[in-house]
């Protein structure tokens, strides 16, 4: 109840036209001289001069490119002439989504407290604060200046090779954070999905997208219709399935357009606001389903399975890996997750770009079908 009160005041909070100190969040907080110290520290004699923001899109969050003018000594011990920025929306209702669901509080906290631990794997911070009411402001490095970066969106043609290079980021994101004693320290903050903030609003608005996803014009087969609604009609039982599991740290959003390609070949990935403490096949079904072209996955996906378990043991989990046969198992229950989150987006509309969520909602359709995923779903009631 407590849980509810609090995301509801959140959610207000979000769409108020103003809260206390929101001058010190969004994009046009952000002043030259705090960017320049943030950026310029360290190199003696540079001096941010002037900054400049470029909107890129106004949406769930506000996003800009910066770009920065240093004077001679930042110039010549090469510090960057840009930076990417996200920030307050200025749009009522995204900011109180972002607001009644936490996201920009996780984001702001995943940057000051964990992005240290996988700074191989994802963006560089500059700085990043948050106040209430879906009020912040994260600048990091704008990855295009690192060279040959391959930026990818939901519905491109994943390669194999970049596919095995999310694999490989995934097993050491949760290798890293497996059962971690941080999540009794200085991570007790972070809340498994059924407890973050706004999760009693996402249990009514599955059931709600998943009558309006059905009611829409498209082919669904029967067997995903009713695999559908048994989900959102028993979301507690599935809830304490998948937090019965052991648990790491989840990126929560695996799909191709959250992950880039840098200039070795590795992969990276951005966009933490839906983190949480999860098993990590969640991560894995749900970037195989979103992500990878039909035929692709059926061709390798025992082997990405294979992969992420030898990485995952490699970078934490040691023995406790399970099995090939029980993680094969847990990777079919949780592509349930994973669809719930299509279902979801084509519901409600705008979260990503229709087109590009049809393509994901058929490959997603093909792995539900092929895995037989209402069998083993029936039999976990």
């Amino acid at each position: 109840m407590r849980h509810g009160l609090a995301s509801a005041r959140d959610l207000a909070l979000g769409v108020s036209p103003w809260v206390p100190r929101q001058g010190r969040y969004g994009l046009d907080s952000i002043t030259t001289a705090e960017l320049g110290r943030a950026i310029g520290r360290g190199v003696p004699g540079a001096r941010l001069e002037s900054h400049e923001v470029v909107i890129d899109s106004r949406g769930t969050t506000d996003r800009a490119r910066i770009m920065l003018r240093w004077n001679q000594a930042g110039t010549d011990a090469g510090l960057p002439a840009s930076a990417f920025a996200k920030g307050t929306s200025t749009q009522v209702a995204p900011r109180g989504i972002v607001s009644g669901f936490g996201c920009h509080s996780y984001e702001t906290r995943f940057f000051q407290q964990i992005q240290p631990s996988l700074e191989d794997l994802t963006v560089r911070p500059f700085l990043a604060r948050h106040g209430i009411g879906g009020r912040y402001v994260i600048v990091f490095e704008d990855l295009a200046l690192r060279g040959d970066v391959t930026f990818l969106n939901a519905d491109d043609e994943c390669t194999k090779e970049h596919a095995e290079g999310v694999i490989d980021l995934l097993a050491k994101l949760h290798g890293r954070f497996w059962r971690s004693p941080r999540f009794s320290t200085d991570l007790a903050w972070l809340e498994t999905y059924s407890r973050r903030p706004g999760y009693p609003f996402m249990r009514q608005l599955f059931k709600w997208s998943e009558k309006r996803f059905m009611n829409q014009d498209r082919e669904v087969p029967d067997s995903v219709r009713r695999l559908t609604k048994t989900y959102v009609d028993n979301q507690d039982v599935f809830v304490k399935v998948w937090e019965s599991m052991p648990m790491t740290l989840c990126h929560g959003d695996t799909h191709l357009g959250n992950t880039f390609s840098d200039p070795d070949g590795t992969a990276g990935i951005y966009d933490w606001q839906v983190f949480h403490k999860m098993n990590g096949l969640r991560d894995v079904a749900y970037f195989l389903m979103h992500s990878i072209p039909t035929e692709l996955r059926r061709a390798e996906q025992e082997n990405l399975l294979r992969r992420y378990l030898a990485g995952l043991a490699e970078h934490g989990a040691g023995g406790e890996v399970p099995s090939f046969d029980e993680a094969f198992d847990r990777y079919r229950l949780l592509t349930i997750d994973g669809w719930i989150a299509i279902v979801f987006s084509l519901a409600a509309g705008g979260m990503q770009p229709d087109d590009r969520m049809e393509v994901t909602a058929v490959r997603a359709i093909n792995t539900l079908m092929d895995l037989d995923v209402e069998k083993v779903v029936d039999a976990e009631l």
